[in-house]
Formats: structure tokens, C-alpha cells, sequence
């Protein structure tokens, strides 16, 4: 095997490009059509600037100030760059008693000890409840990792933080705080990552086989014959089933609200009296969730570039307006596709095609092809190379820019020498497949979908499919990403309850995001931020998924102002590009 000729670019440089990697890396599991767009620019080091005085007492209390127009720059001057006019944020008001019914996992203290890959870093773990509704059954542990603040008497507390996912590493992400957060935020905070119940290293569940993972990976985007588009059908149920059996209590109590009680027990265990948490993608659900459930222990939470848990619409839909939201994914879908013709042709003629329309045309012709007539690829675990495959590794290929030199090469050996070697390699590194047909026990592909399925309970939008001729106005999308049964069909797990989340919070919440955000658009993070009762809302002008440390000074001055400094911004605040 002579592997891919062209290596995916690496992290590297300064801080702001390991930045940069860690959300593309965290953040493509995000399932959406939009998760195709080019997600992120490189990034530039963020501004840090000295940090305010500590807080008046511990657990982030701040002394009321006086409305300010931002701190000045390094050199003492008004920085050139307009910044949002300021309030200063005091904590009032009390806290409600931690639950009686789980005074068996609160205040236990977290045991921390050096993290055996990186003496950096301390580990540690949290008992929390498998089922909240029955706190004496089972139990599960949620992994920790924590960077401790570096100037320890200006600490405030802890800051918890998630990536996403649904069900992204906590624990991955703090391995990267050093390089993530600003010099403010981490002299003064404890930054602490968590892997979500049942994920990565907090007791993982394993929901899907290797045969599960492989079967939906080279499912069928095209099936020909009633057999076909049956067994399409009866899969999602099956899988399901299998799931929820081979994954046990905790496969069924996997949901987003679990999690945002989990993070309550995390924050009693670290002794902050509240919560102080960034969330970033599906992250944001969770604090949105927390916010609703625990509205006087908010401290000071960053919910960046939101998924809106009320984007759940229970009307049946017309045709008309399944063929235009279709519509709407697909010409995002047609966007990316010409970006990666550019790309592929910015330095020599592109052997896919010479513009964005023939490369669609080459893809498409491709692809049928490959669903007559699979091509041989060299490996026993995978000896053929079907439609399905080819699907799965152009979908997530497109949605990691970095990848596309290598899916060219890929897909030029196969399309025009019949050469399937590289492409089916590709496509088993972009599923996290070994060679040897088997995933990681951990690989985000074998327990997503119990969240999925427990925070979104079914709609009627589950069981509609566009219209023929948007399907054949837009090919090449209609086989990336075509319309397939409801993944969740046959769910037995939990489901969520707070469908309609809104929560009247004495500190200022701040929700920010990107204003040309295909994969979470800012409508949503807008909505989010206006059921949040004081919340202060910040968008930037700027495309790309996740407003902080992706390279906007703006976004990370605000960021950091609000965590480090206690100065919220005013609301509708508008960053530059």
C-alpha cells in the first residue's frame, strides 16, 4: 500500500493554529448538511492583555461596577477597533439547595491525580447516577481533565467546557486549553474537560459493532429495487435495537438533559458554588439545558455558535416546504462542491473537472458506476469499493478542507485508472476504520446516536423526502447526502423533555456566533440568546463554525472580557470581520 501521495496538513506554528485544528477536528462530527462547508480559516494568536483585579470573594463573585467602554490595549491607549459598551457583572441572589434525593453524589470531592500521558494535566472521575429518575439504581463515572490556572491568586474557579458532538471529547478538548484559551482565561481559571456520560473515557458504551459502523457507512445512497429500499427502511430499527441490547441502562439515559444534571453533580464536586462553562456547537445545548434546570447557579457561561433545542417543529410540513428547505441544503451543499472545484484546480488543471459543474458531473457518473460495478480495492476487510463507501468518504472528506488534496489524488486514481486503493484508504481514515475492518472502542461513530436520538424526539419532518425534481436538480447532493429513513425509528431510550427551552437568569449569559455559520446558522444562536432572559447575544461578521479562537480578535476580546474581566457586553453587539 503506497497510502495517500499528499498528507492532510498537520497542526502546526503558533497556538492560534493548533486552535484552529482542535474545532475542526472536535466540531466535524456535528451531523447537518452544512457540516460540508468549509468550517474554519486559519486563525491568527489571539490579543491578551493584563488581567483586572481578582474577584471579591470566591466562586466568581465580582464587585458592581460602573458601565465602561472596555478595558484599554497593552500600550494603555483606546485600542483603534470599536468595542461594546460594558456592564460590569456582580452575582446576586441565592442558590437553590442541591436536591436532597442525590445528596449521595453531591459535594463528593474529585480525587485528582496527575494524568498518566501528560504530567501537565491532573485526571480525575465523578459517580453520577445512570438513571436520574432512579438515583439508587446504577451508576456511571465521568471522566475529568483539568489544566489549573496559572496564576493562582488571581483563580476564580473552575470553567468547564465541551466541543460538541453530539458527545465530543471534554477530555480531548482540555488537552488542548493551553492553546485554545487566551492568557486571561487561563491564569484565572481551573479549565476542566469532561467526556459526556458514556463517551471517549467516561464508562463508554458500546452502542454499534464494527458491523453496524460498516453497514451504514457503504449503505446504499440509491436503492434501485422494492428489496432495496426495503431493507433501507427496516435498518434504523434494527440498528436500534441492537443498540439499546448491547448497550445496557445507560444506552437508554444518554441524552443531552442527563448530561446538563451530570455537569450539576461535576460542578458541586469541583466546590464552585456556580457554574461556570464555554459550549461551543452541540455544546451549547447542554448549557442551554443546564441554564433551564439550574437558573440560579449560572455563573458565567459562553454558549458559542448555538444548536437551538427548540428547532423541533411538530407540524406536519408541506411538500412545499420540504422541497424548499431541501433546496436551501443542497445550494449550501452546490457551494462547498465549488470551493472544492477551486481548490482543486487553483494550481493545476483539476483531473476531476475543469470548473465546479463537470466535477459534479465526473463525481455523479462516478458514482453510478460504482453502483453496478464496485471496483476491486486490495483489502481483505473491505475487498470491494461500492456507491456507499464512495458517498461516506466524499461527504466527510468535504467537510474537512485540509483532507481535499488528498481526496483529488483518491479520486482521480479510482475515476480515470480504476485504481481503488487510495480512495478506499481514504475513506477508511476519514470513518476511523483500521485496515483490519475493526473502529476504536471509543470512535465517536459507535454512540453518537444514542444522543441524537434521545434529544430530538421524533417529527413529522422525519418521514418526508423532496420532490423528484429537486433530488435531480441537485445529483451529486441527492447521493452525498440523500434523503433516508428517520435514524432514530424504533427508539426505546429516553427521550427529552424540555422541548421548549427558556430560562430567567440573574447573570448575563453570552451567546455569540459566526454570521455566516452554515453548519449552526445565526438565526438560531439569535433565537437561543432571546429565551434566555438578560442574555447578551454577539455576532460576528465572519462565516466558518465557532466564533472564539477562530480568529477573530473581536470575538476573542469579548470572550475574554466576560470571563476574565466580568464585563458583559452590550446586547446585538456586532464583531467585524
Amino acid at each position: 500500500m503506497r497510502g495517500l501521495r499528499r498528507g492532510r496538513v498537520p497542526a502546526q506554528g503558533d497556538g492560534a493554529g493548533r486552535r484552529h485544528d482542535l474545532l475542526s477536528r472536535l466540531l466535524a462530527p456535528f451531523l447537518s448538511a452544512a457540516v460540508l462547508a468549509a468550517l474554519f480559516v486559519l486563525a491568527v494568536a489571539p490579543s491578551h492583555r493584563p488581567a483586572e483585579p481578582p474577584p471579591t470573594a470566591s466562586g466568581g463573585t465580582a464587585t458592581p461596577g460602573a458601565g465602561s467602554s472596555g478595558p484599554a490595549n497593552a500600550d494603555g491607549e483606546d485600542a483603534e477597533r470599536d468595542r461594546p459598551a460594558t456592564t460590569k457583572i456582580s452575582f446576586t441572589g441565592q442558590v437553590a439547595e442541591e436536591p436532597a434525593e442525590l445528596a449521595a453524589f453531591y459535594g463528593r470531592a474529585v480525587s485528582w491525580h496527575s494524568c498518566d500521558d501528560d504530567d501537565l494535566f491532573d485526571c480525575g472521575a465523578v459517580t453520577v447516577p445512570v438513571d436520574y429518575a432512579d438515583p439508587a439504581g446504577g451508576t456511571t463515572s465521568i471522566a475529568l481533565r483539568r489544566l489549573e490556572a496559572s496564576v493562582p491568586a488571581e483563580r476564580i474557579g473552575s470553567l468547564f467546557i465541551n466541543p460538541g458532538g453530539p458527545g465530543g471529547s471534554g477530555v480531548d478538548f482540555a488537552d488542548e486549553a493551553p492553546y485554545f484559551f487566551g492568557d486571561a482565561v487561563r491564569e484565572r481559571y481551573d479549565v476542566i474537560g469532561f467526556d459526556p456520560r458514556g463517551m471517549g473515557e467516561s464508562d463508554p458504551v458500546e452502542c454499534l459493532s464494527d458491523a453496524d459502523l460498516d453497514a451504514a457507512y457503504a449503505a446504499d445512497p440509491t436503492p434501485d429495487t422494492a428489496a432495496e429500499r426495503a431493507a433501507l427502511r427496516r435498518a434504523p430499527a434494527e440498528r436500534n435495537r441492537r443498540c439499546l441490547a448491547r448497550g445496557g441502562p445507560l444506552a437508554a439515559h444518554m441524552g443531552s438533559e442527563s448530561v446538563a444534571r451530570d455537569l450539576d453533580i461535576l460542578r458541586s464536586a469541583v466546590g464552585d458554588e456556580r457554574l461556570n462553562y464555554y459550549g461551543v456547537s452541540y455544546g451549547t445545548m447542554i448549557g442551554a439545558i443546564y441554564a433551564d434546570f439550574f437558573t440560579s447557579r449560572v455563573g458565567l457561561v459562553v454558549l458559542d455558535s448555538a444548536v437551538l433545542p427548540d428547532a423541533l417543529d411538530q407540524e406536519q410540513p408541506t411538500q412545499q416546504a420540504v422541497d424548499a428547505a431541501a433546496r436551501g441544503w443542497a445550494y449550501d451543499f452546490d457551494d462547498v462542491v465549488d470551493d472544492f472545484a477551486t481548490d482543486c484546480g487553483s494550481s493545476i488543471a483539476c483531473p476531476l473537472g475543469k470548473d465546479a459543474e463537470a466535477v459534479a458531473r465526473t463525481l455523479v457518473d462516478f458514482l453510478d458506476r460504482l453502483d453496478h460495478k464496485p471496483l476491486e480495492t486490495g483489502y481483505n476487510s473491505l475487498p470491494l469499493l461500492t456507491e456507499g463507501w464512495v458517498s461516506t468518504a466524499i461527504r466527510l472528506g468535504l467537510g474537512e478542507p485540509d483532507s481535499w488534496p488528498d481526496l483529488v489524488d483518491a479520486l482521480d486514481l479510482a475515476i480515470n485508472e480504476d485504481d481503488a486503493e487510495d480512495l478506499a484508504w481514504f475513506a477508511m481514515v476519514v470513518t476511523d476504520r483500521d485496515e483490519d475492518g475493526t473502529y476504536p472502542a471509543t470512535t465517536f461513530g459507535r454512540s453518537h446516536l444514542l444522543v441524537a436520538c434521545a434529544d430530538w424526539p421524533p417529527s413529522p419532518w422525519d418521514t418526508v423526502v423532496p420532490s423528484r425534481d429537486v433530488l435531480d436538480n441537485h445529483p451529486l447532493w441527492a447521493r452525498v447526502e440523500p434523503p433516508l429513513p428517520a435514524a432514530c425509528d424504533g427508539w426505546t431510550g429516553s427521550l427529552r423533555q424540555t422541548v421548549l427551552v427558556g430560562a430567567d437568569v440573574p447573570t448575563p449569559v453570552l451567546v455569540i456566533g459566526n454570521e455566516d455559520d452554515l453548519t449552526t446558522p445565526i438565526e438560531d444562536t439569535a433565537a437561543l440568546s432571546a429565551e434566555i432572559v438578560r442574555s447578551r447575544l454577539v455576532t460576528v461578521s465572519t462565516d466558518g463554525h465557532g466564533a472564539y479562537g477562530t480568529g477573530n480578535d473581536c470575538a476573542d476580546e469579548v470572550v475574554e472580557d466576560y470571563l476574565a474581566r466580568f464585563l458583559a457586553p452590550e446586547d446585538e453587539y456586532t464583531c467585524g470581520s
